[in-house]
């Protein structure tokens, strides 16, 4: 990987940090560096933070991976962690050090719904048993999502248009592509498939999709605050803060 490509995939690495409320440590983008190059691997960087906190690794099955731990905010993990911040923190390396991988590393995937879980099951399929699963409840934050019963009925709705639309790979006005490329990044996050994670997923999935339309990000310029803001905006149908956002930072 040529030195510019692992400058840009550290920013959006750094970025998705800033967004999720976390800052990489110098000794995390050490790591993530050495991944992006090929000078070191995700299983041993996995497995040293392991080692390293001590985490529990005689996972208790439980019936609904789905859950939470009663009495917590914890989902169901494979190192039965109860505590919110312990896990957050585990989860933010883990996702991390498998992007940097992914990276490195892409699936060899066509863009597809199949595409987005395959995803989720590679960034968190380290720490959750249900990574890559459906969401089985109904889910909300500042907006309630897509009810579980309609997530594949309305995602082959969404991917077959993106589908019809190759991916928007023949929008060639930039004004148009950055449009759909809010639209359809709305419309994902309302569907809101996954239990935990849907954001860095969505996130991952539409950058792969705007570099095979011939794009890139600076993300270096992005501004996770109005990221987010134009991310909810999205969901109930106003596009253009996302837009806005977007017309400052792509790259043609």
């Amino acid at each position: 990987m040529r030195n510019d490509e692992v400058s840009r995939c550290l920013d959006y690495i750094r970025f998705t940090s800033e967004l999720e409320g976390f800052s990489l440590s110098d000794g995390d983008e050490e790591i993530l560096r050495d991944i992006l190059n090929g000078d070191a691997s995700a299983e041993g960087a996995i497995r040293a933070y392991i080692d390293n906190n001590g985490l529990d690794t005689n996972y208790e099955a439980v019936e609904d991976e789905q859950s939470l731990y009663e009495g917590t905010k914890c989902l169901v993990n494979y190192f039965n962690i109860k505590n919110r911040e312990v896990l957050r923190a585990a989860e933010r390396y883990f996702v991390n050090v498998r992007t940097a991988e992914l990276f490195a590393n892409p699936l060899k995937m066509h863009l597809s719904f199949s595409y987005l879980q395959a995803i989720h099951s590679n960034l968190f399929g380290d720490i959750y048993p249900s990574a890559g699963e459906i969401r089985n409840t109904q889910a909300s934050k500042s907006k309630e999502f897509c009810h579980p019963s309609q997530i594949m009925k309305m995602a082959e709705e969404i991917f077959q248009k993106l589908s019809n639309d190759n991916f928007l790979k023949n929008q060639n006005d930039r004004d148009d592509f950055i449009n759909d490329l809010a639209f359809y990044m709305g419309e994902s996050e309302a569907l809101h498939p996954f239990r935990e994670g849907n954001g860095r997923v969505i996130r991952f999935f539409f950058y792969e999709l705007i570099k095979q339309a011939g794009h890139d990000v600076d993300w270096s310029e992005a501004d996770p605050d109005r990221m987010l803001e134009g991310s909810i905006a999205a969901i109930d149908g106003d596009y253009q803060p996302l837009v806005d956002v977007f017309e400052e930072i792509l790259l043609d």
